[in-house]
């Protein structure tokens, strides 16, 4: 019986500046349906640092269980089957979906289709069925072997964004006449306002779609022409307090929601919590006016997929993740990591905002 060397990248759960590697082997004699995959390669954004700071919360620690008071960071990227004991999936075979911050992941495997397989093992059956369902690169309509960076780095944040996008529209924007969206250099940031301003010029809507961002990274989301207006942090002021106003924030900054809550008053018509970029200022001295409402996407996808059926929810992504990965594939420049070493150095670096938004990151553990 051969075993096969693997590495997990783990992260203390009540102190994210902690991380370490811890290894492990896999034997190469599986258990009945069990399928071992070699992670090729993941993408790393500020949404995996999302994951690490509401782990407990959203249950994110669940997926890749590890060593009592660490967890593993999820992300998204690409796998091969190196070996199977499932009659239906190959070795060879190569899925999109979720995976740890690892060399591999043992999976057992059920609802097998030309489309891709879901994860059955034990810890994961109680968890959202869109991050156990691996897709199957040889049946997936939006893959090429081109685009996969960009599918790592945009396809999961973008169905978030997707799903905001119809959200607010469902709600007719609340009768708002301005959108502002905070982290604006962010990726899912990106995706929405690329979404939104589409959408507005589609259906002629009458708002403004305003970005807010750090003073380094104005001219970086400018670039797309997507927002009516780019606004530093320190320049809210600029903002108009009479305007009836929709926020999608990404950043989780009490400060900075103290701020834009005092200066709209009872103009916020519809508060959206979605990301916690800046996770070292979720906390303040002022109490917020109000909480704001957490928009929970695997939820709301659930609702829709019921209220479309799930092949023509697919059809509906599928469409708008075309027309925005057209608009944007020119613009992105992909920056490698490989190893162990240049995973951490991006981890810590990604943890203390010294990262720039230009730069698609792409990790590749097993080169």
């Amino acid at each position: 019986m051969a075993t096969i060397n693997a590495l997990d990248f783990t992260v203390k759960i009540d102190d994210l500046q902690q991380a370490k590697f811890v290894e492990k082997t896999y034997s190469d004699k599986l258990s009945s349906n069990q399928v071992l995959l070699e992670i090729d390669q993941f993408s790393f954004t500020s949404n995996n640092i999302t994951y690490g700071v509401v782990g407990e919360k959203m249950n994110y620690w669940k997926f890749f269980p590890t060593r009592s008071g660490y967890g593993i960071i999820p992300a998204w990227g690409f796998a091969n089957v190196v070996i199977s004991n499932h009659p239906d999936v190959k070795v060879g075979q190569r899925f999109y979906g979720y995976y740890p911050m690892s060399t591999h992941l043992l999976v057992t495997i059920n609802n097998v289709s030309s489309k891709g397989f879901v994860d059955n093992t034990e810890y994961r059956q109680t968890l959202p069925l869109v991050y156990n369902f691996y897709t199957n690169t040889e049946q997936d309509p939006a893959f090429t072997p081109g685009t996969e960076e960009l599918i790592s780095l945009f396809r999961p944040l973008f169905v978030t964004s997707f799903l905001i996008d119809d959200h607010l529209a469902e709600q007719n924007f609340c009768g708002a006449t301005q959108i502002i969206i905070t982290s604006a250099s962010s990726k899912t940031a990106q995706a929405l306002a690329g979404l939104l301003a589409y959408r507005k010029k589609e259906n002629a809507l009458n708002w403004n779609l305003l970005g807010l961002t750090s003073r380094k990274n104005i001219e970086f989301v400018k670039q797309y022409g997507w927002y009516d207006k780019v606004i530093s942090y320190d320049s809210i002021t600029q903002l108009n307090a009479n305007e009836k106003s929709v926020l999608v924030d990404f950043t989780g900054n009490h400060n900075l929601q103290f701020q834009l809550q005092t200066l709209l008053k009872d103009n916020l018509v519809y508060n959206c919590l979605v990301g916690f970029v800046d996770w070292q200022n979720l906390k303040g001295e002022n109490s917020l006016p109000k909480k704001g409402e957490v928009f929970f996407a695997p939820l709301y996808a659930t609702k829709q997929q019921q209220a479309w059926g799930f092949a023509k929810f697919q059809q509906k992504v599928g469409i708008a993740w075309q027309q925005f990965i057209n608009s944007i594939q020119s613009t992105i420049s992909i920056k490698k990591y490989v190893g162990s070493q240049e995973l951490e150095q991006l981890y810590s670096d990604m943890l203390n905002g010294r990262i720039d938004p230009k730069y698609g990151n792409i990790v590749r553990l097993n080169r």
